[in-house]
């Protein structure tokens, strides 16, 4: 038996993992479009820094992850957070957060969150840099040929697991050639979930920057940013001595709006965003860096026992299926996916 998965974000590779752990015989494929594995878990080195632009921490909130985290995979590099994060509103005023929020284990890796990405990988079959376009059943057979976006047929499964973001998985069950009933079912099932951008910006400086916080939350969602860190308090693995590394992320509303603006526009609207939250003049970073997260967070969920459920050896898994866009979510989507196709494997 042969199971293809499209993604190799954490949903792709915890399903992979998993039911290679279940069915060591089964023959997996994940085909992933970009060079690297982990999906919004992403990691730049540029330098003598190290960042996560993406997923910020992984947290721990049931005994499943946490036992995945220290006893499943090597646990070398992997820190907790020790700073607490602080909460802030439309106004600029910071507050204190949550203190059970806070007394919540959240860990990281010393390399950069990209480590736990391979840590799911290792032993898997990823073929990088292939971009599944549409799906076909193959004639006279119930199995699955896949194709890339030149039409070219790349494999053949007997089931499909689809990870993508929803509205990329639609678009590929849209192009795709089987019961036009089932297709049209799920694609409205998937394009009814949105999603928000999100803008992110680290700006590198060569001064400490102390606070008493690891980061700042947005809590009512009204000011252009959702999120800053300090990322510096991940260790001097993450930032030389002396130096400081913040990373904003912006909020859904502003990177709609200002997703197109030119680099140094943004830059130099985010910085001075920053500098007037923290009261501290920001307008001299070493360097700046920016990333666009077209599919960044899922703004409502889909119905994963209606995808799940159609007996044709497609399944799907993400965070669309959870309606957070959390690592231990995505993780624990491809966990229950995985159970999903083993008793399907077994009809």
């Amino acid at each position: 038996m042969n199971l293809a998965i499209i993604g190799a974000g954490m949903a792709g590779l915890s399903a992979g993992r998993e039911l290679r752990r279940r069915h060591p015989n089964l023959s997996i494929t994940v085909y992933e479009k970009s060079r690297g594995v982990g999906g919004r878990v992403a990691t730049r080195r540029r330098d003598g820094f190290v960042f996560d632009h993406g997923a910020q921490v992984i947290k721990a909130q049931d005994a499943d992850i946490d036992r995945l985290l220290h006893a499943e995979l090597p646990s070398e590099g992997l820190r907790r957070i020790t700073q607490p994060v602080y909460i802030f509103y439309a106004d600029g005023t910071i507050a204190e957060g949550d203190p059970t929020l806070n007394a919540e284990p959240s860990w990281f890796y010393a390399s950069g969150l990209t480590q736990l990405a391979k840590l799911l990988a290792a032993g898997l079959n990823v073929q990088r840099e292939v971009r599944i376009a549409s799906l076909r059943r193959e004639e006279g057979t119930d199995r699955w040929m896949l194709f890339d976006a030149h039409g070219a047929h790349v494999g053949t499964a007997d089931a499909v697991l689809l990870t993508p973001p929803a509205p990329q998985t639609a678009e590929i069950l849209a192009l795709s050639d089987f019961d036009p009933v089932l297709r049209d079912t799920l694609v409205r099932e998937l394009i009814h979930v949105p999603y928000r951008r999100c803008l992110t910006l680290t700006l590198a400086y060569d001064r400490p920057i102390e606070r008493p916080f690891y980061a700042l939350i947005n809590v009512d969602r009204q000011h252009p940013i959702a999120w800053l860190a300090r990322e510096q308090t991940k260790g001097t693995e993450r930032c030389p001595p002396g130096h400081s590394l913040l990373i904003a992320q912006m909020a859904g509303h502003f990177s709609l709006q200002q997703w197109d603006t030119p680099a140094d526009e943004l830059a130099a609207a985010v910085i001075e965003m920053a500098g007037m939250l923290l009261g501290e003049d920001l307008s001299r970073p070493m360097w700046y860096d920016r990333q666009g997260w077209r599919y960044a967070l899922p703004d409502g969920i889909a119905r994963s026992e209606l995808l799940n459920s159609t007996g044709t050896g497609l399944f799907f898994a993400g965070d669309y299926t959870v309606g957070l866009g959390r690592i231990h979510l995505a993780i624990k989507s491809g966990q229950e996916v995985a159970a999903a196709i083993e008793a399907w494997l077994k009809r």
